[in-house]
Parts: C-alpha cells; sequence; structure tokens
C-alpha cells in the first residue's frame, strides 16, 4: 500500500518521467517505480486533477492509457515542464545549512567538494540571498564544548572518558572510549568509536554526553576494526535501495528511532509510533523486533515479517526440546 507522501513524491517524479519517456507502458512504469501496474493506474488518474491553478479543462494534464498499455501524457503547460529554480527562501536556507556543516570539524568526507557547491550556489543566488544567509547561523543539538573535545582527542588521537546517557535504561554509564570518527545522522552529531566496557564498535550521540574528559593515554582502536572492508559504522551506511521496513512501536519503546535511523516517524493514538526504516542488515532489525517482544509488530515487508515468525519460532521450538 501507498501512502499520500509516498504518493505525492511519485507523482512529482512521474510527470517528467512521462515527459521523457513518450508511449512508456504502465509495466515499465511501474517497474521504474517499484510499484504495483494498479498503483500506476491509480497515480494516472489522480492527474487528471493535477495541474496549474484553475482547475478548467485546459489547466489539467490529461494522460491516456493507449494499445499494449503505452502512456500519453497531453495537456501539460509550460509551467509544469519549466525547471524547478529554488526561491530565495529556499536558496538562504540551503547555504545556511552548508555553510554550518563546513565549520563542523570531522564531520564532512569530501570538504573540497561542500566548498564548491557552495562557491556554485553562492553565483547562482545572487548577493542578497548570500548576504542574508551570511547574517544567519546554525546551532547544532550537539554542545559546542563536547563536539570540540570529541574533535581535539581524535586529531591527537587520544582516549575518552565518557558519562554518557542511555535513555533506553534511564542511566547514565561511565565508559572509556577510542575516537574513530565524528558523524552527522539526522542533524546530530555522534562519536564512532571503540568502546573498550562493551569491547566493540558503538556510536554516541553527542548531546547525551553528560561529562567529557581526555585521557593521556593514547587511543587503541583494533586493528580489525580499522582494517574491516565495512569501516563505517552500520547504522551510518544507510542506502536508498536497501529494503524499507515498516514496525508499529509500544509507548515503552519510543527510543528506537533514537537508535536507529528512520525514514518516517508517526505517531499513534495509542501514544506510540509507526516508523519506517532502511535496513542495511536485516539480521539487526530482525534481532531488535526480538528483543522487543510484543512491544514491537513488523507492519512489513511480509518476507521480512516471517523471517521474524521464523527465528522466534525456532527459539521456541527449543525451549520445548
Amino acid at each position: 500500500m501507498s501512502t499520500a507522501v509516498e504518493q505525492v513524491e511519485r507523482l512529482l517524479n512521474l510527470v517528467p518521467y512521462l515527459r521523457s519517456h513518450p508511449g512508456a507502458t504502465v509495466a515499465q512504469v511501474a517497474d521504474e517505480f517499484g510499484v504495483s501496474q494498479k498503483q500506476i493506474a491509480k497515480d494516472l488518474n489522480v492527474l487528471w486533477f493535477c495541474g496549474t491553478p484553475g482547475g478548467f479543462a485546459d489547466d489539467l494534464m490529461e494522460p491516456h492509457v493507449g494499445e499494449g498499455g503505452a502512456i500519453h501524457l497531453d495537456n501539460v503547460v509550460e509551467q509544469i515542464t519549466r525547471p524547478l529554480r529554488l526561491s530565495t527562501r529556499e536558496a538562504v536556507a540551503l547555504l545556511v545549512a552548508l555553510r554550518a556543516m563546513a565549520q563542523v570539524p570531522g564531520l564532512t568526507a569530501d570538504r573540497d567538494a561542500l566548498e564548491r557547491a557552495l562557491a556554485k550556489l553562492e553565483a547562482a543566488v545572487g548577493a542578497a540571498a548570500a548576504g542574508t544567509a551570511e547574517r544567519l547561523s546554525v546551532a547544532f543539538e550537539a554542545r559546542d564544548v563536547v563536539l570540540e573535545v570529541v574533535s581535539r582527542a581524535q586529531a591527537e588521537g587520544r582516549a575518552l572518558h565518557l558519562r554518557y546517557y542511555v535513555p533506553s535504561r534511564d542511566e547514565v554509564t561511565e565508559r572509556t572510549v577510542d575516537p574513530i570518527r565524528i558523524s552527522m545522522l539526522t542533524g546530530r552529531a555522534y562519536l564512532d568509536a571503540w568502546c573498550r566496557s562493551s569491547q566493540g564498535r558503538r556510536l554516541f550521540r553527542l548531546d547525551r554526553v553528560v561529562r567529557i574528559d581526555v585521557l593521556d593515554e593514547p587511543a587503541n582502536v583494533p586493528e580489525h576494526i580499522l582494517d574491516a572492508p565495512e569501516a563505517e559504522h552500520s547504522a551510518l551506511r544507510v542506502d536508498s535501495q536497501d529494503p524499507l521496513i515498516e514496525l508499529e512501536l509500544a509507548p515503552n519503546s519510543r527510543w528506537v528511532p533514537e537508535y536507529y535511523p528512520c525514514e518516517k516517524v508517526q505517531e499513534l493514538p495509542s501514544g506510540g509510533l509507526r516508523v519506517a526504516l532502511r535496513a542495511p542488515d536485516q539480521d539487526r532489525i530482525r534481532r531488535l523486533v526480538l528483543r522487543l517482544g510484543e512491544n514491537a509488530r513488523v507492519v512489513g515487508p511480509a518476507g521480512f515479517a516471517a523471517a521474524v515468525q521464523g527465528t522466534a519460532a525456532a527459539a521456541l521450538a527449543g525451549y520445548d526440546r
């Protein structure tokens, strides 16, 4: 089933796609957008009511399906096919965000690419928008002092001692960590580090650091961690091609989006959440669902739900033996 948000996103891409691929069949378009042919038919029916302001016959698009399922989109006015341009407000917001990213130490893998993008955007928007952006600034959720200390420890190759708040257990823990890198995820700063207490790689949200101290001893990340092919923390390797898994969470599992990057988080009348997240490692999400037990329900896809049920059934069978 396609949500309203997903359908709007698809329609915004469907019109230019049909304009550049005249005669594409319903089957081809469905395969290109990863939905059923029935869903594409529904989308085409919606396009009959889309166009420019006014709502008269000449203002609305006219999609037709011909022989062999070929789609033809007629009466697409010039304003719709014209390339989109950033408004002054949109350009200023983008400039402010990019400049903020450029100033955060350790967060940008390719700073040269960021600087080139900034230069092109500034040249395109003109002096007025660029000047407005100069007067604005962005503050990330992580406290500047924590970010500064972590950046210094990483640059000097030294270990850190953290007092770190864990919301799922509602407690402050103490641990010594060896920094690997600083990363940005969903607008927040994180420390990717080797945790000596857990003897594993962990991701620490910097705005949850209660206290931080740079130790005199050098950082000592195990070589097998640094030499691993997948050098970046799994929580940060989300790809648009990864399967999208939807879960319904009970109120006491609202902490899940804090640790697992979610593309969509929706409030439920029960006080819980419905979340959609990409799963580069489905076993990791399956273990999460099993740990949550009755506090989570897999909405889809069906294959993933069946895999969770199969794992749970095998575990229960072990108790029967």
